[in-house]
């Protein structure tokens, strides 16, 4: 990949979906660079936990992030490339808490058993331009003449769609097309599939340029999951495909089966099916994401899967052949591209190596007539209850990894809890407005 940039952004991913790193000059992208190990435990407010090898029992000591070449593309900022990295102990270990080798362990599993997982991502958000009326001081950028996949002025009002496609281009980040989604000031950005590594770090670099583009135009974009009570929420939705390491067609297709899918696409969905409950602790990290998970908002609810169907939450699109695919509609704007990956993967290779089978799809309104009475958590406290009682996928996400991101999702929740405010799924609080927006 072509770049010329004087200097090069670092980028690496923490437990909260969050992204760290720094400037260094482009000559020493072959240099590792270190931070304090005790970033990996922090919590959104800066909060250190006491996570054993991770804090001050080990004096916050450094950690290794070692820039990866092959990821370093051109990047949104004059005069700067940025690249990934890879976060390693002293030794060269990778760390048990970095998002990012989670995911490579659960590809690792998936090769393990003769087959390559590809993903392809769509990002949802809203832009929002200063509004001093508004709670949060911001709004929707739109006007009255919104329309879902309306093109200029019908969808975007900013010029914000245009200047996500051509910078999504000068990045190399294997565009597929923006939209404008269906709420006002909603757009959506989709990537083309990859291998499940490679997609999930343009994933990640694609949502901070997103958020720092807008910024520069003098707006915001935010991925919150639902961050207005009268319009529909943001996803991250995720896309499967597998094809065998020796080559060879897509393996979730089989001509002639029933709806065209092999046995091992059937055992993936009874995997994610089956796991529903702890996957969506995983991908819906925070009190405001299960704002979004509930009936009526087409947005990953049930624990169902349907053939082209958006009320339920693993869509198996129309297109056969190469395009055979899962989708999981249910993570949240706000999820790490990393764990959400991590945990779809894994979830979907306990169903293949145990040999699971699905049920019958969902036909029709899921809202209306669910042929299922399972669901995600109603809340971010239930969610975590749901991982820490599904021992399979806990072990399978690393039990490090996930003892962590449960404290750490656990000391959110406290901060909410500390507020004394009633759960009302239907109402978006200051508290929410003013934690997440500047992060998310």
């Amino acid at each position: 990949m072509a770049t010329a940039g004087r200097r090069v952004r670092t980028v690496w991913s923490d437990l909260n979906g969050l992204t760290h790193g720094r400037y260094i000059p482009s000559g020493r992208i072959e240099h590792p660079t270190h931070h304090a190990v005790t970033t990996l435990v922090m919590g959104i407010d800066g909060e250190i936990l006491p996570v054993e090898g991770y804090s001050s029992d080990v004096g916050f000591r450094d950690l290794t992030a070692t820039p990866l070449p092959d990821t370093r593309r051109p990047g949104w900022e004059p005069d700067t490339d940025v690249a990934v990295c890879r976060l390693t102990d002293h030794g060269g270990t990778p760390l048990a808490v970095c998002p990012r080798a989670a995911l490579e362990r659960a590809i690792e599993g998936w090769r393990a058993i003769g087959f390559e997982p590809y993903l392809g991502f769509e990002l949802e958000f809203y832009v929002l331009a200063p509004d001093p009326d508004a709670p949060s001081g911001w709004s929707p950028a739109a006007g009255p003449g919104h329309r879902v996949y309306g093109v200029g002025i019908g969808g975007d009002q900013t010029g914000m769609s245009l200047a996500y496609f051509d910078m999504c281009e000068a990045m190399q980040l294997g565009l597929e097309g923006v939209l404008s989604e269906f709420s006002p000031g909603q757009l959506e950005v989709n990537l083309h599939y990859g291998p499940a590594l490679e997609a999930t770090d343009r994933a990640v670099v694609c949502k901070e340029m997103t958020r720092e583009v807008a910024a520069d135009a003098g707006l915001l974009a935010t991925y919150m999951g639902r961050p207005f009570p009268t319009a529909v929420g943001s996803g991250l939705h995720i896309n499967l495909s597998l094809v065998p390491v020796a080559g060879g067609r897509n393996a979730l297709d089989e001509p002639g089966s029933e709806h065209g899918l092999s046995s091992l696409a059937r055992q993936c969905i009874g995997g994610l099916v089956a796991h529903h409950e702890a996957v969506a602790g995983f991908s819906a990290p925070l009190v405001n994401s299960y704002k979004r998970l509930m009936p009526g908002l087409i947005a990953g609810y049930w624990a169902n899967w349907g053939l082209d169907n958006r009320f339920a939450t693993y869509r198996v699109p129309a297109e056969r052949g190469a395009a055979t695919r899962i989708e999981n509609r249910m993570p949240c704007g706000t999820a790490s591209p990393y764990l959400s990956a991590a945990a779809m993967l894994n979830a979907a290779l306990v169903g293949a190596v145990d040999g699971l089978d699905c049920s019958d799809p969902q036909v029709g309104d899921a809202d209306e007539a669910p042929n299922t009475d399972r669901h995600t958590p109603h809340t971010l406290g239930e969610a975590l209850d749901a991982i820490e009682a599904n021992a399979v996928l806990a072990e399978a996400m690393g039990p490090t990894l996930t003892s962590t991101y449960l404290a750490l999702r656990r000391h959110d929740l406290g901060r909410w809890e500390a507020q004394q405010t009633e759960w009302n799924p239907e109402e978006i609080t200051p508290w929410e407005l003013d934690t997440y927006l500047p992060f998310y």
